[in-house]
This record gives C-alpha cells, structure tokens and sequence, in this order.
C-alpha cells in the first residue's frame, strides 16, 4: 500500500480594523484589537513521504534536498519539522495564489498550513486555534516581528474579531456579519494588485518604536468604530474611517509609501473613493479602496496604472487538511 497524501489549504487575510496593534510591542503594554477577513486566494500545502530516499525534499520558490530537517534554509519550513519533532523522510511542496511579502498575510498561513499538515502526516489532530497559537510560538522562535492576527485569520476563517490581552492571550469572536453587508463590502471596494513584493520585517520592527505605539492608540479606536460600521451596515464611513487610518499609517514610517502609491491613492479619491490603504505593514503588496456607487468611476480612473484588479470574496472554512488514500 502506497503512503498517504496530505493537502493543506489555508486562505489569505484583509486586514480591516485595528491591524499592528497585534504586535507584541503594543499588546503587551495596552492590549490589542483587530477586525479582519480570511478571503479565497490560498496557500496550497502538499506532503508525502518519498519513496526513492530519506531526506527532507522542500519545493518553494526553491528546491532543497537534505539528509537531516535541520539543514533546510527555508526558514518556516525548517522550524516546522522541528516542533513537530519530524527529522527527515519527506516531501514538502508549497504553492500560493499570491507572492510573500504582499500584505496578505503569507507568512500566517504557510505556517498554519505546514503545521496542520505535519498533524496530519504523523496522525494527530491538531485544531485551527491549536495551529494559530503554534504558529505564532513559530515566528516568536524564529525572532519574526510578526503579530497575532494572520495565523489566526487564516486558520479561523471569516470574519474574525480578536481581542488580545497584555499577556498574549486572545479572545476570539466570530461576529455574523449580515450577509447584504458582506456582499455590498466586496461589490463596493476595490482591490489592485500593485506589483511591488516588499520584506515586511524592516517595516514592522520600525513600528515598535515609543512614537509609533502613541499612534496606535487612535488605529486601534479606528478599528473598534469600523467593526460597528460593519455590524450596523454603515459601509460609506467604513470608507472615511479607513482615509483617516491610512493618514495615521503613513506616519509609522516613511517606507509605508511613496509618490507612485501616493499618486494612486489620490487619483482613487479624485475618482470618489472614499478611503483606501495599502494591506500589511505598506510599501506595496495590494490596495484596496471603498468607493460606495462610485466604484466604477473610481476603476476606471486608475486604469492608467496597470495594475492588477482582485476579485476577492470571503472564505468561511479557514484553514482545512485532508488526508487522501490513492
């Protein structure tokens, strides 16, 4: 009998209220609050055991071949295999609908991914708040500034609210957002594509500083008013709400944009959005804009930048593994 194929699919995250205040430099002095969405573009995981050797075989954006776990470059990877306590005979291919460093949260979800495929493979369940928390306990190893949001989003799927306390604990809410209100958020906003890959690192380490968290105080307001606007289907101050967000992020740091992104944004507005922000930690990656019934004006306004539009929709599964017999 021929080894068993595990597939793991974890869906990407927008982040629409509240984000970097998940960071530990903030919520372990004033606690943190983020609102965000998981949507249907997905890191694809797939493992096997190989049949002609040993050794950790890892396809990526690379490829590796290693007798031991602990000689993989891949940073996620190798951390993985090592909480998992897996030494070597394995193949690991990954697969995304979008690159890293994007602002949709990659990082989260090849981690959650990764881990709750290793479950899988080795026989043991492991559930979606299981693989968020220990995917954050991953990136704390590996010394990443990442925050708590993406490995939860992504491994819990939907609309998720999370309140973080100053000792790293999260509390989780799955809010019903009205189905109308939901369709009329992906029909009104529009998301772009801009091309631009970034390290996030640099940006988010620049966040810690004293300044930077007095700003977040306002971020995180900002996105405790936004999650109403959503419960009470208040969508066009939505989009003003998020104009004054990304007026704060821009002063976090300089890198968070430039005079193309600035120029995108302000043609946006021009065209009747009412607010828009550039996801994740800034300096590329995609935009997304609310435009209300303006959203046509606004597309074909920015169509002299050539950028890719993004037809998103919510995901509601979150992250799910599956163990096939072939």
């Amino acid at each position: 009998m021929t080894s068993p194929i595990i597939l793991s699919r974890v869906p990407f995250r927008l982040p629409l209220g509240g984000g970097s205040t998940d960071l530990p430099s903030y919520y372990e002095r004033y606690g943190g609050f983020v609102f965000a969405v998981a949507i249907n573009i997905y890191m694809d995981i797939f493992i096997k055991k190989p049949v002609s050797d040993d050794l950790v075989h890892m396809h990526y954006m690379k490829y590796e071949s290693e007798p031991s776990a602990v000689l993989i470059k891949h940073t996620i990877g190798r951390e993985a295999l090592k909480m998992m306590e897996i030494k070597n005979k394995l193949l690991v291919s990954f697969n995304a609908d979008t690159p890293s460093g994007t602002g949709l949260g990659s990082s989260g979800a090849c981690s959650v991914g990764l881990l709750k495929a290793l479950a899988a493979y080795k026989g043991i369940k492991m559930t979606n708040k299981e693989a968020a928390e220990q995917s954050f306990v991953l990136t704390r190893r590996l010394e990443l500034p990442d925050g708590k949001q993406d490995p939860y989003v992504c491994a819990l799927g939907g609309f998720v609210v999370l309140e973080i306390d100053k000792e790293g604990i999260v509390g989780i809410d799955k809010p019903k957002i009205a189905s109308r209100i939901v369709n009329d958020f992906f029909g009104n906003t529009l998301f772009f594509y801009t091309g631009i890959r970034r390290d996030s690192e640099p940006l988010l380490v620049s966040q810690n500083r004293e300044n930077v968290l007095e700003l977040k105080h306002r971020i995180k307001e900002i996105g405790r008013e936004i999650y109403q606007c959503f419960l009470e289907g208040n969508l066009d101050k939505f989009g003003l709400l998020m104009n004054e967000h990304w007026d704060i992020k821009k002063m976090m740091a300089s890198e968070m944009t430039n005079v193309w992104l600035d120029e995108i944004y302000m043609t946006a507005k021009e065209g009747g959005a009412f607010g828009g922000k550039i996801m994740g930690a800034g300096g590329g990656g995609y935009f997304m804009f609310y435009c209300g019934q303006n959203k046509e004006n606004v597309r074909l306004a920015l169509q002299k930048y050539n950028m890719r539009e993004m037809d998103f929709r919510v995901d509601e599964l979150g992250a799910r593994t599956r163990v096939i017999e072939l």
